[in-house]
């Protein structure tokens, strides 16, 4: 199934350029944990040709009364709105303090994907 293509992103969103001076793409289920990645980094509200684009979490980190369940919904609300997604496999799971797993399965793919979220942190995909 092609998922598209886009730039690989490094662990500090940055674009990577490979040995041979190219830019280094993403494909794949890989492309997918990535745009996910992205979005829930997005302020909900921000990208002016797409109001609905990003998450609620940035305005969570400055909270303290979003309890783990309202979190663990926004992780949920975020991955549910790309259909490369099943649906019936997404889930957000609290490990505890302050930080968070969700878990997706890409259409088509086998192996699901765990990205890690800590509301003092960034995401980083496992």
């Amino acid at each position: 199934m092609d998922y598209g293509t886009d730039l690989y992103l490094d662990e500090n969103r940055d674009v990577v350029i490979d040995p041979a001076g190219d830019l280094k793409l993403q494909t794949g289920a890989a492309l997918v944990a990535q745009d996910v990645r992205e979005e829930l980094s997005i302020p909900h509200g921000s990208v002016a040709w797409d109001p609905e684009a990003g998450s609620h979490l940035l305005d969570m980190l400055n909270s303290v009364d979003d309890e783990e369940m309202t979190i663990r919904a926004e992780l949920e609300r975020v991955a549910l709105k790309d259909p490369r997604i099943d649906a019936s496999t997404v889930k957000a799971v609290w490990l505890g303090g302050t930080s968070f797993r969700l878990d997706f399965t890409v259409l088509g793919a086998v192996e699901s994907v765990k990205l890690l979220f800590d509301l003092d942190s960034l995401l980083t995909e496992v």
